[in-house]
């Protein structure tokens, strides 16, 4: 069964892609962070803004 991430703003669902190492990342493209509360994970930049602000975090993301 795969791995699938869905974005913490829109809800859409991707599955995972493999790593060199056989280790399942997040789809291209995506946006992840993560502090002491866990991890957001969004699919584009204005997902970014709508979890920011729901939760009240940064919206600010490396650009990679």
């Amino acid at each position: 069964m795969p791995v699938i991430y869905r974005c913490d703003g829109c809800g859409k669902e991707a599955p995972a892609e493999k790593a060199y190492d056989g280790r399942s990342i997040k789809p291209h493209k995506w946006y992840s962070r993560s502090d002491k509360d866990g991890e957001q994970i969004a699919c584009s930049r204005a997902c970014i803004e709508l979890i920011s602000k729901k939760t009240g975090k940064t919206g600010v993301v490396a650009p990679w």
